[in-house]
Protein backbone atom coordinates (compact mmCIF):
# COMPACT_ATOMS: atom_id res chain seq x y z
CA UNK A 1 0.00 0.00 0.00
CA UNK A 2 1.67 3.72 -1.01
CA UNK A 3 1.88 5.88 1.42
CA UNK A 4 -0.48 9.20 0.59
CA UNK A 5 0.99 12.33 0.93
CA UNK A 6 -1.41 14.54 3.33
CA UNK A 7 -1.93 17.82 2.14
CA UNK A 8 -2.13 20.70 4.97
CA UNK A 9 -4.79 22.95 3.55
CA UNK A 10 -3.42 26.28 2.45
CA UNK A 11 -3.81 29.17 5.17
CA UNK A 12 -6.01 32.01 3.91
CA UNK A 13 -4.93 35.28 4.43
CA UNK A 14 -7.08 38.36 3.60
CA UNK A 15 -5.70 41.80 2.45
CA UNK A 16 -7.75 44.57 3.06
CA UNK A 17 -6.47 48.02 1.16
CA UNK A 18 -8.94 50.22 -1.06
CA UNK A 19 -5.79 50.41 -3.38
CA UNK A 20 -5.97 47.77 -5.71
CA UNK A 21 -1.93 48.24 -6.42
CA UNK A 22 -1.25 47.11 -3.50
CA UNK A 23 -3.54 44.44 -3.10
CA UNK A 24 -2.18 43.08 -5.97
CA UNK A 25 1.25 43.19 -4.75
CA UNK A 26 0.06 41.74 -1.70
CA UNK A 27 -1.11 38.64 -3.63
CA UNK A 28 1.73 37.98 -5.98
CA UNK A 29 4.21 38.06 -2.57
CA UNK A 30 1.79 35.70 -0.98
CA UNK A 31 0.52 33.54 -3.57
CA UNK A 32 3.65 32.24 -4.97
CA UNK A 33 4.23 30.86 -1.09
CA UNK A 34 1.18 28.16 -0.62
CA UNK A 35 -1.17 30.77 0.58
CA UNK A 36 -4.74 31.52 -0.19
CA UNK A 37 -5.02 35.02 -1.03
CA UNK A 38 -8.45 37.11 -0.70
CA UNK A 39 -9.01 40.45 -1.11
CA UNK A 40 -11.43 43.30 0.24
CA UNK A 41 -11.22 47.17 -0.65
CA UNK A 42 -12.25 48.32 3.21
CA UNK A 43 -12.95 47.14 6.61
CA UNK A 44 -16.50 46.79 6.46
CA UNK A 45 -16.70 44.17 3.21
CA UNK A 46 -13.25 42.60 5.25
CA UNK A 47 -15.64 42.60 8.22
CA UNK A 48 -18.43 40.75 6.47
CA UNK A 49 -16.15 38.30 4.98
CA UNK A 50 -14.60 37.54 7.93
CA UNK A 51 -17.84 36.60 9.61
CA UNK A 52 -19.00 34.18 6.64
CA UNK A 53 -15.40 32.43 6.34
CA UNK A 54 -12.27 31.01 8.13
CA UNK A 55 -9.48 33.86 7.79
CA UNK A 56 -5.65 32.87 9.06
CA UNK A 57 -4.22 36.10 8.81
CA UNK A 58 -5.54 39.70 8.14
CA UNK A 59 -3.36 42.47 6.38
CA UNK A 60 -5.13 45.75 6.45
CA UNK A 61 -4.09 49.38 5.50
CA UNK A 62 -5.20 51.54 7.95
CA UNK A 63 -6.56 54.22 5.98
CA UNK A 64 -9.89 53.40 3.66
CA UNK A 65 -13.26 54.54 3.05
CA UNK A 66 -16.38 53.24 4.69
CA UNK A 67 -14.28 51.51 7.88
CA UNK A 68 -10.19 52.23 8.32
CA UNK A 69 -8.15 49.24 9.44
CA UNK A 70 -8.56 50.82 13.37
CA UNK A 71 -11.98 50.36 13.08
CA UNK A 72 -11.96 47.09 11.99
CA UNK A 73 -8.74 46.21 14.48
CA UNK A 74 -11.41 47.33 17.24
CA UNK A 75 -14.84 45.21 15.78
CA UNK A 76 -12.16 41.86 15.62
CA UNK A 77 -11.49 42.72 19.28
CA UNK A 78 -14.76 43.55 20.33
CA UNK A 79 -15.97 40.28 18.72
CA UNK A 80 -13.00 38.29 20.07
CA UNK A 81 -12.13 36.90 16.59
CA UNK A 82 -8.88 36.19 17.74
CA UNK A 83 -7.53 36.63 14.17
CA UNK A 84 -3.83 37.67 13.57
CA UNK A 85 -3.65 41.11 12.23
CA UNK A 86 -1.09 42.95 10.53
CA UNK A 87 -1.44 46.93 9.94
CA UNK A 88 0.29 48.26 7.20
CA UNK A 89 0.51 52.49 6.44
CA UNK A 90 2.63 54.59 4.91
CA UNK A 91 2.44 56.70 7.74
CA UNK A 92 5.50 55.68 10.90
CA UNK A 93 3.39 58.11 13.48
CA UNK A 94 4.21 55.55 16.90
CA UNK A 95 0.98 56.56 18.50
CA UNK A 96 -0.87 54.98 15.61
CA UNK A 97 1.34 51.72 16.22
CA UNK A 98 0.87 51.63 19.52
CA UNK A 99 -2.96 52.14 19.23
CA UNK A 100 -2.94 49.67 16.39
CA UNK A 101 -1.00 47.15 19.31
CA UNK A 102 -3.47 48.47 21.33
CA UNK A 103 -6.35 47.14 19.21
CA UNK A 104 -4.65 43.67 18.64
CA UNK A 105 -2.76 44.33 15.84
CA UNK A 106 0.36 41.48 16.08
CA UNK A 107 2.27 43.82 13.89
CA UNK A 108 2.60 46.14 11.91
CA UNK A 109 4.60 47.46 8.53
CA UNK A 110 5.41 50.65 7.10
CA UNK A 111 4.78 51.72 3.16
CA UNK A 112 7.15 51.14 1.20
CA UNK A 113 7.50 47.53 2.12
CA UNK A 114 9.72 44.76 0.73
CA UNK A 115 8.55 41.14 0.01
CA UNK A 116 10.97 39.66 2.05
CA UNK A 117 9.63 41.86 5.31
CA UNK A 118 6.01 40.72 4.01
CA UNK A 119 7.04 37.36 4.34
CA UNK A 120 8.99 37.29 7.53
CA UNK A 121 6.16 38.37 9.20
CA UNK A 122 3.76 36.59 7.49
CA UNK A 123 5.63 33.08 8.36
CA UNK A 124 6.12 34.54 12.10
CA UNK A 125 2.15 34.36 12.53
CA UNK A 126 1.26 31.76 10.81
CA UNK A 127 3.48 29.38 12.54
Amino acid sequence: MANKLIRRPKKRILVVDDDQTMRMLLREILNGRRYEVLEAQNGQEALERIRREPIDLVITDRSMPSMGGLELLQVLRDENRGIPTLLISAYGDEALWAAAIGLGAEDYLLKPFSSESVMKIVKKKLQ
